[in-house]
């Protein structure tokens, strides 16, 4: 027999704390004694924990392994949608699909009945169901104990919609109402909901608490700016906050219950233009993508480590913003991801001054998003490595833009070119640069990162045929096989630096932030 595990007092509070107070004789650390248990007692054990604290139990031996997934009778887990497998998700639903679907998932509950649950997924298209369909499905979820529920209503195809106005005048069949009206009322009645996901429905919020929620997704969620307060103001122990696409809010303000909050992210919420954030003691991360918002209040950005930051949103003119201020606070940031535009905003900010205007001391990965690779781009990217000396910096992560015009050709007006900076790669190690096409300024900004980095190991450089000028195309293996060799003749500081030139990604070698919130 191998090596039998034991119990880690991190991982397993719930576990000990159950095991503890059952048995008053202590066990020694050698011994392994509940991993010998009888699978239906550990099964019973496992039924007592949360659905985190069950799966992390794999780790104890082998004899765990996978076990938390049968702590419940078949299924554990529901996924019910009404998109089907054997069509496009763009196919249109006819009228008795719509029917199916509801009763599909009227009889698949039934039969199942009430017994525990830890994961259910209703996802269908606005106009499939009614109210009163959806209130009968909370409640079962609630009845069950539901730990993780994902509620996402997605838009009607036209045809769908034209479907739902015959199903109207057809008295044979329930009438459907447009799903947007469907409203969801917070907080579920779950007792042990730890992840709740919702996606395209009203939200209405109520004076209770959710006592156990930890996760909380709001994605084309309709709601007021006092509603979302007092949604979080009720979860206490709120640790992830997602907010995305939703149309509605105006100044969103986070005000955490308890200092459990670690991560808050908003994307592309077009109105709103103020974001204020107290009471979030314990915040690492903080991820941002859409219109600059004119107010930035973020109470503890000293202690955040992990900042996204970026905006896809062509920008003429810079919007009035103070996030170049805000940014300023970002002392003990490890992990960093800027676009062009706040690259644009920093050089604005800095511009004049002789010396670096701060210190990212803490700095080991930043990613830079460019939109476009411009003169002007480029050094924007040189400003901003001027004036924030990042001496600790080990990865490198550049996204370059998949338009195949080389701007440098294109420019009517001659641009200053900002001066690099001299000192300041000292400890890159790893570089990596995708969408390269060879033009004049992503040719130069390698030359230099080559240039600086004294103590590079790998530079992967990614190429794709996709991205490659039209006058390529005929023969795309031959300018590869250019840019290949134009890389390797670039002089490099490091004698150890390898250059990994390839067309497909390099899975081992990806940035914290590989989630993509808009397309180059």
């Amino acid at each position: 027999m191998g090596k039998r595990g034991r119990m880690c007092p991190d991982l397993f509070p719930d576990l000990l704390e159950c095991s503890s107070s059952s048995s008053p004789a202590p066990l020694t650390d050698d011994v392994d004694r509940i991993s010998d248990l009888p699978d239906v007692l550990r099964l019973h054990i496992l039924s007592l924990l949360p659905l985190k604290s069950a799966i992390r139990t794999g780790v104890l031996s082998s004899r765990w392994r996978g076990l938390w997934a049968h702590r419940w009778p078949d299924p554990s887990s529901l996924f019910l949608s009404s998109y089907s497998s054997s069509s496009s998700a763009s196919a249109a639903v006819g009228p008795s699909e719509e029917d199916a679907f509801v009763n599909t998932t009227n009889r698949c509950l039934a039969k199942r009945g009430r017994r525990r649950i830890d994961s259910l997924v209703l996802s269908f298209h606005q106009g499939q169901v009614l109210q009163s369909d959806l209130k009968q499905w909370l409640e079962y979820a609630a009845a069950c104990s539901v730990e993780d529920f994902h509620l996402h209503v997605f838009p009607a195809e036209p045809a769908s919609a034209a479907s739902s106005q015959t199903r109207r005048n057809n008295n044979s069949i329930n009438r459907r109402r447009s799903a947007s009206s469907l409203i969801f009322h917070f907080p579920m009645d779950s007792p042990l909901l730890i992840r709740l996901s919702l996606r395209g429905i009203h939200l209405s919020a109520a004076n209770s608490a959710s006592t156990r929620l930890e996760y909380l997704a709001l994605h084309s969620v309709s709601l007021s700016d006092a509603a979302l307060r007092k949604v979080v103001a009720a979860c206490p122990l709120l640790r992830c906050l997602d907010i995305r696409r939703c149309k509605d809010f105006r100044r969103i303000q986070i005000s955490a219950s308890g200092p459990h909050l670690r991560s808050l992210t908003v994307v592309d919420c077009p109105k709103a233009a103020e974001l204020i954030v107290t009471s979030a003691p314990g915040l690492r991360s903080f991820r941002f993508c859409g219109t600059f918002l004119s107010r930035y209040s973020i109470e503890n950005a000293y202690g955040l480590e992990e900042v996204y930051f970026t905006s896809a949103l062509p920008n003429l003119s810079l919007p009035n913003s103070n996030w170049v201020s805000s940014f300023e606070r970002l002392a003990n940031v490890t992990v960093l991801t800027l676009c062009s535009h706040g690259l644009q905003y920093i050089a604005v900010r800095g511009a004049g001054k002789v010396g670096p205007m701060r210190s990212l001391y803490r700095l080991e990965e930043l990613q830079l998003l460019m939109l476009m690779m411009s003169d002007s781009s480029l050094n924007d990217l040189f400003a901003f490595l001027r004036l924030y000396q990042c001496p600790v910096l080990e990865r490198l992560f550049v996204e370059l833009p998949t338009c195949t015009l080389d701007h440098h050709a294109e420019n009517y007006m001659e641009i200053e070119d900002e001066e690099p900076p001299k000192d300041c790669l000292d400890k890159l190690k790893t570089i990596k640069v995708r969408n390269y096409k060879g033009h004049h300024n992503e040719a130069r900004l390698v030359q230099y990162l080559l240039l600086k980095a004294t103590n590079l190991n790998s530079l992967v450089v990614i190429v794709s045929r996709e991205s490659l000028e039209p006058e390529y195309l005929k023969d795309p293996s031959g300018r590869l096989r250019f840019l290949h060799m134009q890389l390797s003749l670039f002089p490099k500081a490091s004698e150890n630096a390898q250059i990994v030139f390839c067309e497909c990604d390099i899975d081992g070698i990806q940035p914290t932030h590989s989630e993509a919130f808009f397309k180059f």
